[in-house]
């Protein structure tokens, strides 16, 4: 196909692709760097586009290109459950998350395509168990716990942050779940959100977030998938006087994340956790050794500790406050840090990391089987083909 060749599309498609992205005709002209009478013949059929101008329009829509070419607009699209606290489900949603929401669907709409086009590169959609919020959440953590294979990394990983997220997204991975990672989302909007239709559906982590607020999200997020309840999330726990079915559905992914984590029998082998009483007020460092000990925050521990009757809601509340200022403290010395630093991770480091690696991978699987070409692995990843080598590099596969 010539690339100066015109794409018959539909015109209400193209139309119902900018509309979703939030673009008015002159400001998605301006994106496009095409004039405002070059879209209006696109959007009347008067004129369409080339090949190439409609991958553009596919990248700036941050649409998968088949569905450009739809016979007509979809009508299958659902906004996600906002399972945020109040305040900040109330706000309108930032066109950062917005964005990042429509790239999760797009990376989804890719795998299904290929799960067609290139069955052999796709991991089986179907190996993710099934939970209700009538399963307890001890049962539930053990079933996820044992799906993902937990108990085969060493001792050692947990206490490497980095390293323990890096494994158990791989292990997600392997159950037919699309993790992909945020870049310009704040943590105060959002901590990670789900899409739970299958097959393959998709958890997105704040990238700005530590490498074990990430792995709990991880988990909460999993539950999600398991309960086929997703959407957006802050893992806020709320007072009971105060909590709804939203935050019902939060505690119970809180505390199925936790479990899995943090195994009721390996938490209550530690000294100081089995000679706790309900009444006991932990402190600040004694929440941190066992946050380095299982890889979880100190926020997390306290909350597997409550479900454990090892802890209260009153202390709970009572280190709210300080939990979230050394957070807030810690992540004030890390863009310190950031700043006075000249170096960082690559271009290609960053981009492997939020699409994906089990994406990025399993889309140049498909391209090596001659099921999609040059130009369709290019748009998937979102780089020119030049640049495929060093992205594959960074996924470290």
């Amino acid at each position: 196909m010539s690339a100066s060749e015109r794409i018959a599309v539909t015109p209400a498609v193209i139309i119902w692709a900018r509309e979703s992205a939030g673009l008015d005709p002159d400001k998605a002209a301006h994106k496009l760097t095409v004039s405002r009478t070059t879209l209006d013949g696109w959007e009347t059929g008067e004129k369409p586009p080339t090949i190439k101008q409609l991958r553009k329009v596919a990248k700036t829509y941050r649409r998968p290109l088949a569905v450009l070419l739809l016979p007509s607009p979809p009508t299958d699209f659902m906004p996600l459950q906002d399972f945020r606290r109040a305040s900040a489900a109330e706000t309108p949603q930032s066109p950062e998350l917005v964005s990042e929401v429509k790239r999760a669907l797009t990376q989804r709409d890719v795998f299904l395509e290929l799960a067609e086009l290139a069955p052999a590169s796709v991991a089986p959609s179907d190996q993710l168990p099934i939970i209700s919020q009538d399963t307890g959440t001890e049962e539930a953590g053990a079933l996820l716990r044992s799906a993902l294979e937990l108990d085969s990394i060493p001792t050692a990983v947990w206490g490497r942050p980095n390293e323990a997220l890096n494994r158990c997204i791989r292990a997600v991975e392997a159950l037919g779940v699309i993790v992909i990672q945020t870049q310009g989302v704040e943590i105060d909007e959002l901590r990670g959100f789900s899409i739970s239709e299958p097959p393959y559906p998709v958890i997105a982590l704040n990238g700005k977030d530590f490498p074990r607020p990430r792995l709990f999200t991880l988990f909460h997020e999993l539950a999600h998938l398991a309960l086929r309840a997703g959407g957006l999330c802050d893992l806020h726990e709320a007072r009971a006087s105060k909590a709804t079915g939203r935050d019902d559905t939060e505690h119970y992914c809180n505390a199925v994340a936790a479990s899995v984590l943090m195994p009721a029998e390996l938490l209550l082998r530690d000294p100081g956790v089995s000679q706790a009483g309900t009444d006991y007020g932990w402190t600040l460092d004694e929440l941190s050794q066992l946050s380095a000990r299982f890889g979880a925050s100190s926020e997390a521990v306290l909350l597997r500790l409550l479900s454990l009757s090892k802890a209260n809601w009153d202390t709970y509340w009572a280190r709210k406050d300080d939990l979230e200022e050394e957070y807030a403290d810690a992540r004030r010395r890390e863009r310190e840090r950031q700043r006075a630093s000249t170096g960082g991770p690559s271009f290609y480091v960053v981009k492997a990391r939020d699409m994906g690696h089990g994406y990025i991978t399993t889309v140049l699987e498909a391209f090596r089987s001659r099921a999609i070409s040059s130009l369709d692995v290019a748009d998937y990843l979102d780089v020119r083909y030049d640049q495929l080598p060093k992205l594959e590099q960074a996924t470290g596969r």
